[in-house]
């Protein structure tokens, strides 16, 4: 094994291989990246050379030689959410398949001014919106869950338990990043005669504990607002925009001394993997998070068309998400949800 100039041990590198071959430095690239001009017997003693070494090509240094990379963006506002891991984890899967890539995702803040940049300084390069509507912007794929059904499916369960007044957490305006949810929830609360409490806040779990203990409290926020004038009856259920933020939902019920599920029912979104261990267990809406991960690379590698992805989902109904009342209300008739794309229905499910 090669050693540096103290006698400790370092990483073999193209030269070192080079030097045992005995060959140039260009020969043993030709030969450890399958390029023609090296003859047969030379390349096979040059591999065998570079797996007794050990050698392994630095992915970086070979990007600056060729002029193109193999690096991918992946800029994210909250890594202390779970669900970007998981994410990154399904596009891990399909990118060392790799060979060129040079592109950017993005989960915005706001309207995606980021997006815009990333398009201003590499043009034509594929950028792809996680999460996010991206309305007023061209030329890029978006990967995200279905947010009609993932609004409509909880929403219309808490009204056929019989809850009447119903609080629904977002970013606000301005760092809002998929609008179409607040306006699914302000459509379908209407149409089924909630209260609809929206309640503002940046998406850390110390703000979002004291606007919820705000409104709980039935005092209103700075961060929140009724669609219903200057009432603030307390709201018997919130529905969250990640399981992330619904464990700041707990802590500001039992602040108040209130019962997750019989007094305020929670639902989160993502079905993280420790939702159900929480107490009581977190009713939640599940997506593959991996598959969007998956989905996400392929449109950067330009695998598929670039067309927008989006992710079916589910409502996993569990000890958090219960009835106000002993008796379940009878629902208006209602147009269904109008997609946010063309989707598979989402649907119930009890785990």
């Amino acid at each position: 094994m090669p050693t540096a100039h103290d006698g400790s041990p370092r990483a073999a590198g193209i030269r070192d291989v080079a030097r045992l071959a005995g060959v140039s430095v260009a020969s043993a690239s030709f030969a450890l990246n399958g390029q023609p001009g090296v003859a047969d017997d030379t390349r096979r003693r040059i591999l065998a050379i570079a797996e007794e070494l050990g050698y392994r090509a630095n992915p970086q240094a070979q990007a600056l030689r060729r002029g193109r990379t193999t690096t991918y963006g992946f800029v994210v506002r909250n890594f202390a959410n779970p669900f970007f891991l998981e994410v990154l984890s399904g596009a891990e899967e399909v990118a060392p398949a790799s060979q060129r890539l040079a592109g950017l995702a993005i989960a915005p803040v706001g309207t995606g001014e980021s997006i815009r940049l990333w398009h201003d300084l590499r043009p034509g390069s594929p950028v792809v919106a996680l999460n996010a509507s991206a309305a007023r912007i061209t030329g890029v794929s978006r990967v995200r869950p279905d947010n009609a059904a993932a609004v409509e499916l909880p929403l219309r369960r808490l009204a056929e338990l019989g809850h009447t007044s119903v609080a629904f957490l977002s970013a606000p305006r301005r760092l809002m990043a998929d609008p179409d949810r607040l306006r699914h929830f302000r459509r379908l609360s209407r149409a089924l005669g909630l209260r609809a409490t929206v309640l503002y806040s940046p998406l850390t779990i110390g703000d979002v504990q004291q606007a919820t203990r705000a409104v709980l409290a039935g005092h209103g926020s700075q961060h929140g607002g009724s669609q219903h004038g200057g009432d603030h009856d307390a709201p018997t259920a919130v529905i969250t925009n990640s399981d992330y933020t619904a464990h700041a939902v707990y802590k500001a019920a039992r602040e108040l001394g209130l019962r997750i599920g019989p007094e305020v029912s929670v639902v989160g979104h993502d079905d993280l993997a420790t939702s159900e261990l929480l107490d009581p267990p977190l009713a939640t809406i599940w997506l593959n998070r991996r598959e969007m991960g998956r989905a996400l690379m392929l449109r950067l590698l330009e695998r598929v068309p670039p067309d927008d992805y989006v992710a079916p989902v589910e409502l996993i109904e569990r000890a958090s998400l219960q009835a106000p009342a002993a008796r379940p209300r009878q629902l208006p008739q209602t147009a269904p949800a109008e997609p946010s794309a063309p989707h598979r229905p989402g649907s119930f499910a009890v785990r």
